[in-house]
C-alpha cells in the first residue's frame, strides 16, 4: 500500500517537473512522517470500512433475513351475566340451551428487533457482549481462506475463462455449504461453549444444504456474469484497459459509449437488488432451519418458517427448498433487509467522503502549495 502511494504521489512529481509553469520549475521530496500518515489514514479507512460491512452488511443483515416477529394473542371472554344490561341481548326464550359469551380478540405484533441499527446492535450486546457485533468473524475468515484455495485449485486443474471462474465459484459453494451454514448458526444464536468446529452441521445435513445453496450460487452468478457479458457485447474492455482510449474518440462515440455504460450498471445494480439478495436471503433461511433445536435463536425466528419445514416425526422431510424458503419472506421483512442494505451503503458513501477530506488536507499539509502545482500540472495548465 505504501509503495502505491509512494508511486502515485512519484508519478504527480514526474509531471510536475516536465511541466513550465511561467517559466518556473520545482521539485520536493515526500517525507518520511508525510508517508506514515498517509498510510495511517489508509489502514484506519479500510478497517472502519470493514467493521461497517461485516457487522452491519452480514451480522445484521443476516439477523434481519431470518428473525420472524414475534405475535401475541389476547382472548378476552366475558361471561353471560355481562349481557343482561345490553339492550341487544338476547330474548329469555332465545338463552334457552345456550351459552352466551362475549370475547374480544386483541393481536399484538412485537416490532421487529432489527427494525433499527441501534436496536439491533443494543440487543447484541445485552445477549452476546460488546464484542457480539463482530461474532463469528473468525469463522467467516477461515471460510474465505478455505474457499480461496479450493477454487484456486479448481481453476488450475481447468482452463480459466468467465464460465470456468463461475462453475468454480459455484461447486466450491456447494461442497463448503456446511461450513457456511455454521458461521450462519453462529450468528443467528445465542453464545456457545462448543468450539466452532463442533457447531459445524452433521454429514446428513449435506443433502439439506447441498441443493438449495447450489441453486443461490447458480443465480447469483449469472446475476454478476450478465453486465460482464454486456460490457464485453459493447466493447467497453478497451476502455477499462486503457482509459485514455475514451479521451480520443468523437464526441459522438463517447455518449454512446457512457450510455452503455450506464445500462451495464443498472442491470448490475437491478441484478442485485432483485436477484442476489433475495436469493442469499432465502439460503440463510434454509440454513437457520436446520439450526441444532438445543441451541437458542438469539432473535426470534420461526424454525418451521411458517410450516414449510417439518421434521420427519411430523410427517416432513425436515428441510427446505430455496424456492419454499423465498415463499416464507414477506414483503415486510424484505423491505427492512432492503433498508438495512441501504443504510450500509449511506454510512460506506459517508466514511468515504471523509476518508477524501483527509486525505486531502493531510497531502495539503504535507506538500503545501506544490499540492496545487501537481493539480495544475495534472490538468495540463
Amino acid at each position: 500500500m505504501s509503495a502505491a502511494i509512494h508511486h502515485l504521489v512519484s508519478r504527480g512529481v514526474e509531471i510536475a517537473k516536465n511541466r513550465d509553469f511561467h517559466q518556473h520549475t520545482f521539485e520536493f521530496k515526500l517525507p518520511t512522517w508525510g508517508l506514515v500518515m498517509l498510510l495511517s489514514t489508509t489502514v484506519l479507512f479500510f478497517l472502519f470500512a470493514g467493521a461497517i460491512r461485516y457487522t452491519y452488511g452480514e451480522v445484521v443483515a443476516t439477523l434481519a433475513m431470518v428473525e420472524t416477529p414475534n405475535t401475541t394473542t389476547i382472548i378476552e371472554t366475558s361471561p353471560e351475566e355481562q349481557f343482561k344490561d345490553d339492550p341487544d341481548a338476547p330474548l329469555p326464550s332465545e338463552k334457552e340451551g345456550l351459552l352466551l359469551v362475549k370475547q374480544e380478540v386483541l393481536v399484538i405484533k412485537t416490532k421487529p428487533i432489527t427494525a433499527k441499527l441501534c436496536s439491533t446492535i443494543k440487543h447484541l450486546r445485552s445477549r452476546a457482549g460488546f464484542f457480539s457485533r463482530f461474532r463469528g468473524l473468525h469463522v467467516l475468515a477461515l471460510y474465505g481462506l478455505t474457499f480461496h484455495l479450493l477454487r484456486s485449485l479448481f481453476l488450475r486443474l481447468v482452463p480459466g475463462s468467465l464460465l470456468t471462474r463461475s462453475i468454480a465459484t459455484i461447486v466450491t459453494s456447494t461442497l463448503l455449504c456446511r461450513f457456511n451454514a455454521t458461521w450462519t448458526h453462529i450468528v443467528i444464536s445465542n453464545p456457545s461453549e462448543k468450539r466452532f468446529y463442533r457447531r459445524v452441521p452433521p454429514r446428513t445435513a449435506f443433502r439439506q444444504l447441498a441443493g438449495p445453496t447450489l441453486w443461490a450460487a447458480l443465480a447469483e452468478q449469472l446475476a454478476v456474469v450478465a453486465p460482464l457479458l454486456m460490457a464485453h457485447a459493447y466493447g467497453l474492455e478497451q476502455y477499462a484497459h486503457d482509459p485514455s482510449k475514451f479521451g480520443n474518440v468523437s464526441p459522438r462515440v463517447r455518449g454512446s459509449v457512457l450510455i452503455q455504460a450506464t445500462l451495464v450498471m443498472l442491470v448490475g445494480f437491478f441484478n442485485v437488488i432483485f436477484i442476489i439478495i433475495p436469493t442469499h436471503a432465502a439460503l440463510k433461511r434454509v440454513q437457520a432451519s436446520i439450526l441444532p433445536e438445543e441451541d437458542e435463536g438469539i432473535v426470534p425466528f420461526d424454525r418451521t418458517f411458517g410450516g414449510k419445514v417439518l421434521v420427519a416425526n411430523m410427517g416432513g422431510i425436515g428441510r427446505m427448498s430455496i424456492r419454499e424458503a423465498w415463499k416464507s419472506f414477506d414483503k415486510e421483512a424484505m423491505f427492512r433487509l432492503y433498508k438495512v442494505y441501504a443504510k450500509v451503503a449511506l454510512m460506506q458513501g459517508a466514511l468515504f467522503m471523509v476518508y477524501m477530506a483527509v486525505m486531502v488536507g493531510e497531502m495539503k499539509l504535507i506538500l503545501g502549495d506544490q499540492l496545487d502545482k501537481m493539480i495544475m500540472a495534472a490538468r495540463g495548465n
